[in-house]
């Protein structure tokens, strides 16, 4: 049998258990087996690096993950975690729902299931449900469940499918980094680049742009990749840059218009690529090396 918990965004009722009668908790758990037994089945897994998004049969892995809040000591026991009051929770604050089990070998498994407002029943509204020809009123607050879990937590070891889902649920910033202020004005004055108005260029920087330039900075490919060939491989693929000469040496124009600067800085990033058969010229969101 499976115990619900609910990870939340409230320092006061961090996690919360609830209390469920014996017919519900029989069902709700064969519900979360079927969960458990499809999750990653015979997917490959990918390490997580930031870049790649998954494809079908793929799920993404983070060794060494840390679990702050002790999820796993939280399933192994239960009764030491207050059940949730639906007179003090905030199911708005709710980030997760989870639960879990001991496996052969000792390790206890945790499996968390996304969690949104869009799943909250709340009793200030008017909610009702079918049952035996007939519909009737939901009595107070309530939740409901997911019909797939998003992660798995095996000891240090978190498989995912979506970065977007698991960063809801988990702080992420030690595992995957957005460029900072201070990154942005690193960016600015590589000796590659010119950029006209640092301001400017940080204004234009929404959370996509600011992951691309930690990349672009991470891949250190304009350090790596001469000028000459950066000018052939974006003409080859039609991707307009614009160029300024300073103290003898040209610079990529950085332009300040977000949509200019998302082209280059996909191009930066190796976001194009060519079929080896067709010779076609293509735009992924997508990579992983071969």
């Amino acid at each position: 049998m499976f115990t619900l918990f609910a990870y939340t965004r409230d320092p006061g009722n961090r996690i919360v258990r609830f209390a469920v009668n014996n017919d519900v908790q029989a069902s709700m758990s064969a519900y979360l087996a079927g969960q458990v037994e499809a999750f990653g089945t015979d997917c490959e897994e990918v390490p997580f690096d930031g870049n790649y998004k998954p494809e079908q049969g793929e799920m993404l892995v983070i060794e060494g993950f840390e679990d702050l809040d002790s999820l796993a000591k939280v399933v192994e026991a239960p009764l030491d975690v207050p059940v949730a009051d639906p007179t003090s929770l905030d199911f708005d604050q709710i980030r997760a729902l989870f639960f879990g089990q001991k496996e052969g070998d000792g390790t206890w498994v945790v499996y968390l299931q996304s969690f949104d407002r869009r799943r909250v029943i709340s009793s200030a509204g008017f909610s009702i449900f079918h049952s035996k020809d007939t519909y009737k009123r939901i009595e107070g607050s309530g939740l409901t469940l997911d019909n797939k879990l998003a992660a798995r937590l095996r000891g240090t070891k978190l498989s995912f499918f979506s970065f977007f889902h698991i960063r809801q649920i988990f702080d992420m910033s030690n595992y995957y980094q957005e460029a900072t202020d201070n990154d942005i004005k690193q960016f600015a004055e590589l000796k590659e680049l010119h950029v006209e108005n640092v301001d400017e260029l940080m204004a234009a920087s929404d959370s996509w742009v600011r992951r691309k330039v930690w990349l672009v900075m991470q891949s250190s490919i304009l350090g790596k990749v001469p000028p000459n060939d950066i000018k052939a491989i974006a003409a080859e693929f039609s991707i307009p840059i614009e160029y300024v000469t300073l103290d003898g040496s040209e610079r990529i124009k950085v332009p300040s218009d977000r949509k200019s600067l998302k082209t280059l800085l996909r191009f930066l990033d190796e976001d194009y690529y060519k079929s080896p058969l067709s010779k076609t010229n293509f735009l992924t969101n997508s990579k992983r090396a071969v």
